[in-house]
């Protein structure tokens, strides 16, 4: 090739490129990206590479984010005996997460306002901020403070007991910082992550360590199975939760949960993220219903190591084991028993008890799946038609904690209720978690711990059958209430007004 011709050539690769160039050009200007792209990729680093770690990594973060963290203050109004033997027996940090938050150490019998503080982030520029659904349980206000001390009214949009996840919804009068939401798969052991948050009331504060584990598997609600959290040994400390957790670019990878304490009142380094693809799945269902629908087999299931497979027959340690089976429950009327090792699901493969248990819940209720089961030696195929995940008590009737004309507040009890009064996981009734001086269930001798199992003689399940059995009884004016109290069980003669 002459002179000319390569210089041609030449010519010809520049304008084509420039041609590719302009088309680009014209196709980015035809479609400009949204104001909450832009807000999200301004907060966001570029992605590093191998690029090491530096000091200023941190500072480029926090500038960037820290915005867009928010304090969540909350109020209850609560009313609570001279004593409250029922939150000294299970301890406060036990009472609060199922029971929302109470008076701490006695008080007069009158209607006092409890505060509580968490954290949140903002998830687009409308005023949408994640939180933990613990921090605004029970709430009757629920006030949101910017970084820049601006307060705003929020709503809370939605929440859901089993990944302890809350959508509150202000009006901002102002551009918001948005936290762009990262790929909480991506993360790995090791890894550098920052928490930001509210720990003691202190503002925004900016804590940093690493993922310690992924996958740790904690029971965030009475029902269902555990989430696959994330650890981290970045300090979470009271306050923090509802914050971010976020990578080194910034983006938010789990949502600040919970710590062990071992019985300290800080952080001891072990801390919980709920991870954010988790929030990201029912974030949807949050918006648009204010809670989430989930498919419901109703079987408690465990992992299987190696050792337990061997002595199941199994090859490898595949599948989940059936712990338990919910006494009319989808599971149970698709013939599952305990210690049933569930291999496949609708054809694939069940890796761990987590697979199967994410699977389930992202199918809708009315769902058939197939299930093939190792049973003994020999594998069975079931199908079981998926029923309806039970609601968190609050969730579904958030006034539950109110004492009735009876002066006493009742709570259903479920398998973690029971466990915790030395019951069978099965027992079914309910628990008295308060009474009040004076009033019908005082004069009647009962108090907190006490499990009401029938009313004059008819087995009750949860609080809508007693109370249509104390109905049925208000025209003679007395029940008879067949209690449980610690190791012995005992009739009471309730009067009714």
């Amino acid at each position: 090739m002459n002179t000319r011709t390569r210089t041609l050539a030449s010519f010809s690769s520049i304008a084509m490129a420039s041609m590719i160039v302009g088309a680009v050009i014209s196709t980015q200007v035809q479609r400009p990206e949204t104001a909450q792209a832009q807000t999200e990729k301004a907060n966001v680093l570029p992605k590093r590479g191998d690029a090491p770690i530096t000091l200023d990594t941190f500072k480029e973060v926090s500038k960037r984010v820290t915005a867009g963290v928010v304090n969540v203050n909350t109020s209850t109004i609560v009313k609570r005996g001279a004593n409250d033997p029922f939150r000294e027996f299970f301890g406060d940090e036990f009472s609060d997460r199922f029971f929302g938050p109470g008076e701490r150490g006695g008080g007069s019998g009158k209607a006092q306002r409890q505060a509580s503080l968490g954290s949140g982030f903002v998830i687009d520029k409308d005023g949408y901020i994640m939180t933990n659904r613990h921090v605004v349980a029970g709430a009757d206000e629920i006030q949101v403070e910017l970084s820049n001390g601006k307060r705003y009214d929020a709503k809370l949009v939605g929440r859901d007991a089993r990944t302890d996840v809350a959508l509150l919804k202000i009006e901002p009068k102002e551009p918001l910082t948005v936290l762009a939401l990262g790929d909480s798969e991506q993360a790995e052991p090791g890894e550098w992550v920052i928490a930001i948050g509210n720990p003691f009331n202190q503002g925004n504060s900016v804590t940093v360590g690493v993922v310690s584990f992924k996958g740790r598997p904690v029971a965030l609600a009475e029902q269902g199975n555990p989430i696959d959290m994330i650890q981290t040994d970045a300090s979470i400390n009271p306050g923090n939760s509802g914050g971010p957790l976020l990578n080194m670019r910034g983006e938010v990878i789990g949502i600040n949960t919970m710590i062990m304490t071992r019985g300290l009142p800080q952080s001891s380094g072990v801390g919980f993220a709920v991870p954010i693809n988790v929030a990201k799945d029912i974030l949807p269902q949050l918006r648009d219903k204010g809670r989430v629908t989930r498919g419901w087999m109703g079987v408690e299931i465990g992992r299987l190591d190696e050792d337990l497979a061997k002595t199941f027959g199994l090859k490898d340690a595949k599948g989940a084991v059936v712990n338990n089976v919910t006494p009319g429950s989808p599971a149970e009327k698709a013939g599952l028993e305990q210690e049933d090792v569930i291999v496949t699901v609708d054809g694939k493969e069940v890796t761990d008890n987590s697979f199967l248990s994410r699977y389930i819940a992202a199918k809708p209720p009315g769902t058939s799946v197939k299930l093939a089961v190792h049973r003994g030696s020999a594998e069975k195929a079931l199908t079981v038609t998926l029923g309806t995940f039970p609601e968190h008590a609050e969730d579904a009737e958030a006034t539950e904690e109110k004492k009735g004309q009876l002066g006493m507040t009742l709570r259903t009890l479920t398998p973690v209720l029971a466990e915790q009064l030395n019951l069978p996981r099965s027992t079914k009734g309910v628990v008295v978690t308060d009474t009040e001086a004076g009033e019908a269930a005082d004069d009647a001798g009962l108090a907190a711990r006490d499990v009401i199992l029938k009313v004059n003689g008819v087995p009750v399940e949860d609080k809508e059958s007693f109370e249509r059995e104390i109905e049925k009884a208000r025209k003679a004016g007395l029940a008879r209430l067949f209690v449980r109290r610690d190791d012995r069980s005992f009739p009471v003669v309730l009067k009714i007004s």
